[in-house]
């Protein structure tokens, strides 16, 4: 199967698992809170080796753990709200870890002595991400960075640190942007047609 016909089973597998998942008893959250997800789809089916997911959610935990359970791919996701996370542990398995972090300073020990292939940077506090994404930079493939607008820029911090990777790509399909950046992989090449 060519890449292409490969990406579009992934996605539309994904659709499928997600809408079977979520349609066991809650609603699904806001649509605004799914605008990452082609360009996490994407960086994730163009890599290989571990995921970070920091900050679990209806449309990424679900996602991630579908196209990641084909190959046993290793996934971390991490959550500071034990009741938000404890809504997808039930995927939990060898594979696919959960972390609760108690408190702001136990993200600083957060996936320090892995190379990840892909970090999704989705978490709670604000202002901890951009400190993450400092802290993870040597040891990251590609960061999925969700909400990156300009106009959020007071409350996460991003720019002007995001402007000094090598690579960098701004999906903005939709208000709620998302950016993927990157040292050692072109990123606006995933998205070339």
């Amino acid at each position: 199967m060519n890449t292409n016909k490969s990406f579009i089973f992934i996605l539309f597998f994904c659709i499928f698992y997600n809408f079977i998942c979520i349609s066991e008893g809650r609603d699904l959250g806001s649509a605004n809170w799914g605008t990452h997800m082609t360009p996490l789809i994407t960086a994730v089916t163009y890599t290989d080796g571990p995921i970070l997911e920091m900050g679990c959610g209806d449309f990424s935990t679900p996602i991630l753990h579908a196209i990641c359970s084909a190959k046993e791919r290793y996934l971390l996701s991490t959550e500071s709200d034990e009741k938000w996370m404890n809504l997808f542990t039930d995927l939990k398995n060898e594979w696919h870890q959960f972390k609760f972090v108690k408190s702001t300073n136990e993200w600083a020990n957060i996936g320090n002595n892995i190379n990840w292939a892909v970090v999704l940077i989705d978490h709670t506090p604000a202002q901890q991400r951009i400190i993450d994404i400092k802290r993870l930079r040597q040891n990251t493939d590609i960061f999925v960075i969700h909400d990156s607008q300009s106009y959020a820029n007071h409350v996460y911090n991003y720019e002007p640190y995001l402007s000094t990777f090598k690579y960098k790509y701004q999906y903005n399909r939709y208000d709620t942007t998302t950016t993927l950046v990157s040292d050692k992989i072109d990123v606006s090449k995933l998205f070339i047609n």
